[in-house]
């Protein structure tokens, strides 16, 4: 069976169940695309691990993208569709999330401050939309 064809039973799978699959679908039809028309037996582990590491490497876009993939593959392992997984056996180790910054009372309060300067056109009410807090 081709591998297009296996994509949109699965995707008609899961949405039969109730999951809206939409993000997960274009990814699913980006990676149809990106192995070719083949048949689902000849994607190759290379194929994939190609669609993975993209052209930035590991990110956590990588990480959705195995996860995906992994519903896909089981699914069709499931079906009789192919005997194994193409997915690398082994997971990397992903970069660390990035801490968020967390703004102290004076830099917010510098902020507000600056948004009285703000023109748009002729509307005066652009910086008190950009108030929307009072510091004590």
């Amino acid at each position: 069976m081709k591998l297009i064809d296996v994509i949109d039973v699965y995707l008609a799978r899961q949405r039969s169940l109730g999951m809206r699959f939409e993000s997960a679908g274009r990814l699913l039809h980006h990676f149809g695309r990106a192995v070719g028309e083949r048949q689902i037996r000849e994607v190759t582990p290379e194929s994939v691990i190609d669609f993975l590491n993209g052209d930035k490497g590991l990110t956590a876009t990588w990480a959705l993208k195995h996860r995906v993939l992994s519903g896909l593959f089981r699914f069709a392992i499931s079906r009789g569709y192919v005997d194994h997984s193409p997915l690398p056996a082994v997971l990397p180790n992903l970069p660390p999330q990035q801490t968020p910054y967390v703004y102290s009372t004076e830099e917010l309060r510098r902020l507000l401050e600056a948004t009285s300067t703000l023109r748009t056109g002729y509307s005066q009410h652009v910086p008190a939309m950009y108030r929307t807090m009072i510091l004590q």
